[in-house]
């Protein structure tokens, strides 16, 4: 019997995944992190910052192993979106706000 035609016996039991925005990251590689008290975490010598607050959790980041320039972050199962670079520079410009009534006019 041709592989063709074993395939067709069974056709009737596959099922084939849908075509969608996430579809590709199935046969990502996954890596587990540890992720800061500042909710950062590093992958191949660099820092990124998770899309939400999972400070002192463990994460699952999964990338495309040819292009390593998009991480995606997931958290007991869920995808919870995709990291950015940790841009030092506008961290530190960040600031809390002014209290109102402690300047002197």
């Amino acid at each position: 019997m041709t592989p063709i035609d074993r395939f067709n016996l069974d056709r009737n039991r596959v099922t084939f995944l849908t075509d969608d925005a996430f579809s590709a990251e199935v046969f990502f590689i996954e890596e587990t992190r540890k992720v800061s008290k500042t909710n950062v975490f590093s992958i191949h010598s660099q820092r990124y910052e998770c899309p939400v607050d999972l400070r002192d959790k463990s994460i699952q980041v999964r990338y495309d192993r040819m292009r390593c320039d998009r991480f995606v972050v997931y958290f007991n199962g869920h995808r919870m979106g995709e990291a950015t670079v940790l841009d030092l520079y506008a961290n530190a410009r960040l600031r809390a706000p002014a209290t109102v009534g402690g300047d002197d006019d």
